[in-house]
Protein backbone atom coordinates (compact mmCIF):
# COMPACT_ATOMS: atom_id res chain seq x y z
CA UNK A 1 0.00 0.00 0.00
CA UNK A 2 1.58 3.26 -0.77
CA UNK A 3 1.01 5.96 2.13
CA UNK A 4 3.06 9.04 0.37
CA UNK A 5 1.26 11.78 0.63
CA UNK A 6 -2.42 10.03 1.67
CA UNK A 7 -4.63 10.67 4.30
CA UNK A 8 -4.07 7.81 7.01
CA UNK A 9 -7.01 6.73 9.49
CA UNK A 10 -6.01 4.41 12.31
CA UNK A 11 -8.17 3.20 14.78
CA UNK A 12 -7.17 1.88 18.27
CA UNK A 13 -4.15 4.05 17.64
CA UNK A 14 -3.40 4.60 21.21
CA UNK A 15 -3.25 0.38 21.21
CA UNK A 16 0.07 -1.74 21.65
CA UNK A 17 -0.67 -2.20 17.32
CA UNK A 18 -1.75 1.15 16.66
CA UNK A 19 0.69 3.39 18.09
CA UNK A 20 3.53 0.90 16.42
CA UNK A 21 1.20 0.79 13.11
CA UNK A 22 1.07 4.79 13.90
CA UNK A 23 5.27 5.29 14.18
CA UNK A 24 5.20 2.89 10.72
CA UNK A 25 2.77 4.97 8.48
CA UNK A 26 4.80 8.14 9.39
CA UNK A 27 7.62 6.92 8.04
CA UNK A 28 6.29 7.09 4.64
CA UNK A 29 5.13 10.57 4.74
CA UNK A 30 1.59 10.55 4.62
CA UNK A 31 -0.24 14.09 4.42
CA UNK A 32 -2.32 13.41 7.36
CA UNK A 33 -2.38 10.97 10.05
CA UNK A 34 -5.81 10.66 11.67
CA UNK A 35 -5.17 8.50 15.09
CA UNK A 36 -8.50 7.40 16.52
CA UNK A 37 -9.04 5.82 19.84
CA UNK A 38 -11.68 5.56 22.94
CA UNK A 39 -9.43 5.88 26.01
CA UNK A 40 -8.88 9.25 26.67
CA UNK A 41 -5.11 8.87 28.54
CA UNK A 42 -3.78 7.17 25.10
CA UNK A 43 -5.29 10.11 22.79
CA UNK A 44 -3.65 12.49 25.56
CA UNK A 45 -0.12 10.55 25.40
CA UNK A 46 -0.33 10.25 21.49
CA UNK A 47 -0.65 14.04 21.55
CA UNK A 48 2.43 14.55 23.19
CA UNK A 49 4.64 12.25 21.76
CA UNK A 50 3.27 13.84 18.73
CA UNK A 51 4.50 17.37 19.40
CA UNK A 52 8.30 16.05 19.63
CA UNK A 53 7.94 14.30 16.22
CA UNK A 54 10.13 15.70 13.26
CA UNK A 55 7.52 15.58 10.79
CA UNK A 56 5.70 17.50 7.79
CA UNK A 57 2.60 14.97 8.27
CA UNK A 58 -0.20 16.55 10.36
CA UNK A 59 -1.49 14.63 12.96
CA UNK A 60 -5.18 14.41 14.16
CA UNK A 61 -5.72 12.74 17.51
CA UNK A 62 -9.39 12.22 18.09
CA UNK A 63 -10.76 10.86 21.23
CA UNK A 64 -14.20 8.28 19.05
CA UNK A 65 -15.62 5.53 19.75
CA UNK A 66 -15.84 2.65 16.98
CA UNK A 67 -19.68 1.51 18.37
CA UNK A 68 -20.79 5.46 17.80
CA UNK A 69 -21.61 5.53 13.97
CA UNK A 70 -22.63 8.93 14.40
CA UNK A 71 -19.20 10.08 15.83
CA UNK A 72 -17.13 8.13 13.29
CA UNK A 73 -19.25 9.87 10.34
CA UNK A 74 -17.78 13.30 11.75
CA UNK A 75 -14.79 11.63 11.92
CA UNK A 76 -14.91 10.37 8.54
CA UNK A 77 -16.85 13.39 7.05
CA UNK A 78 -14.34 15.67 8.15
CA UNK A 79 -11.11 13.96 7.45
CA UNK A 80 -12.17 11.99 4.08
CA UNK A 81 -9.34 9.35 4.91
CA UNK A 82 -7.90 7.48 2.08
CA UNK A 83 -6.52 4.84 3.91
CA UNK A 84 -7.57 2.63 6.68
CA UNK A 85 -6.00 0.50 9.30
CA UNK A 86 -8.89 -0.39 11.98
CA UNK A 87 -7.25 -2.23 15.07
CA UNK A 88 -9.71 -0.82 17.83
CA UNK A 89 -11.14 -4.17 19.10
CA UNK A 90 -11.26 -5.54 22.75
CA UNK A 91 -8.46 -8.49 22.48
CA UNK A 92 -7.94 -9.81 26.13
CA UNK A 93 -9.78 -13.22 25.91
CA UNK A 94 -10.84 -14.13 29.52
CA UNK A 95 -12.43 -10.91 29.93
CA UNK A 96 -14.47 -10.75 26.64
CA UNK A 97 -15.61 -14.75 28.00
CA UNK A 98 -17.10 -13.02 31.33
CA UNK A 99 -18.21 -10.10 28.24
CA UNK A 100 -18.97 -11.10 25.17
CA UNK A 101 -21.91 -8.23 24.35
CA UNK A 102 -18.98 -6.05 24.49
CA UNK A 103 -17.11 -7.72 21.86
CA UNK A 104 -19.99 -8.27 19.62
CA UNK A 105 -20.90 -4.67 19.99
CA UNK A 106 -17.12 -3.25 19.68
CA UNK A 107 -15.35 -6.08 17.80
CA UNK A 108 -18.13 -6.61 15.12
CA UNK A 109 -20.52 -3.45 15.48
CA UNK A 110 -17.46 -1.47 15.37
CA UNK A 111 -16.53 -3.18 12.23
CA UNK A 112 -19.43 -2.86 10.27
CA UNK A 113 -19.62 0.74 11.33
CA UNK A 114 -15.89 1.40 9.87
CA UNK A 115 -16.96 -0.70 6.79
CA UNK A 116 -19.78 1.16 6.02
CA UNK A 117 -18.68 4.38 6.06
CA UNK A 118 -15.28 3.32 4.79
CA UNK A 119 -18.06 2.63 1.28
CA UNK A 120 -19.93 5.80 2.07
CA UNK A 121 -16.49 8.45 2.06
CA UNK A 122 -15.00 6.06 -0.75
CA UNK A 123 -11.68 5.09 1.62
CA UNK A 124 -9.24 3.63 -1.06
CA UNK A 125 -8.00 0.68 0.99
CA UNK A 126 -9.35 -0.61 4.54
CA UNK A 127 -7.30 -3.17 6.43
CA UNK A 128 -8.62 -5.08 9.47
CA UNK A 129 -5.89 -6.17 12.10
CA UNK A 130 -7.28 -9.51 13.14
CA UNK A 131 -5.45 -12.30 14.92
CA UNK A 132 -4.59 -15.91 14.64
CA UNK A 133 -7.52 -16.54 17.07
CA UNK A 134 -10.02 -16.09 14.11
CA UNK A 135 -8.60 -19.26 12.33
CA UNK A 136 -10.73 -21.92 14.32
CA UNK A 137 -12.30 -19.63 16.55
CA UNK A 138 -12.83 -21.65 20.21
CA UNK A 139 -13.71 -18.08 22.52
CA UNK A 140 -15.76 -14.99 21.90
CA UNK A 141 -12.40 -12.74 20.71
CA UNK A 142 -11.58 -15.07 17.84
CA UNK A 143 -15.05 -15.73 17.22
CA UNK A 144 -15.85 -11.81 16.94
CA UNK A 145 -12.90 -11.59 14.52
CA UNK A 146 -13.61 -14.04 12.67
CA UNK A 147 -16.86 -12.40 12.20
CA UNK A 148 -15.37 -9.15 11.14
CA UNK A 149 -13.13 -10.74 8.22
CA UNK A 150 -16.17 -12.50 7.34
CA UNK A 151 -17.72 -8.96 7.20
CA UNK A 152 -15.25 -7.25 5.09
CA UNK A 153 -15.02 -10.09 2.75
CA UNK A 154 -18.87 -9.59 1.85
CA UNK A 155 -18.31 -5.89 1.69
CA UNK A 156 -15.30 -6.34 -0.92
CA UNK A 157 -18.14 -7.67 -3.35
CA UNK A 158 -20.25 -4.41 -3.36
CA UNK A 159 -17.37 -1.72 -2.62
CA UNK A 160 -15.04 0.25 -4.55
CA UNK A 161 -13.15 -0.06 -1.28
CA UNK A 162 -10.36 -2.64 -1.34
CA UNK A 163 -11.18 -4.65 2.22
CA UNK A 164 -8.28 -6.76 3.22
CA UNK A 165 -6.97 -8.01 6.98
CA UNK A 166 -4.15 -9.14 8.45
CA UNK A 167 -3.69 -11.61 11.42
CA UNK A 168 -1.50 -10.69 13.99
CA UNK A 169 -0.43 -13.05 16.91
CA UNK A 170 0.46 -12.59 20.37
CA UNK A 171 2.41 -9.51 20.79
CA UNK A 172 4.11 -10.28 23.88
CA UNK A 173 4.06 -7.21 26.26
CA UNK A 174 1.69 -5.94 24.85
CA UNK A 175 -1.92 -5.09 26.66
CA UNK A 176 -3.45 -8.65 26.86
CA UNK A 177 -0.48 -10.28 26.04
CA UNK A 178 -0.24 -14.10 27.60
CA UNK A 179 1.50 -17.21 27.39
Amino acid sequence: IDLKGKRILITGAGGSIGSELVKQCLTYNPSEMICVDINEEKIYNLSQSSESINSSTLIKNILANVSDKNELDKVFGENRPQIVFHAAAYKHVPIQETHPWMAIKTNIGGTLNMVELAGKYSVDKFVLVSTDKAVNPVNTMGATKRMSEKLIQAFNKESSTHFMAVRFGNVLGSSGSAI
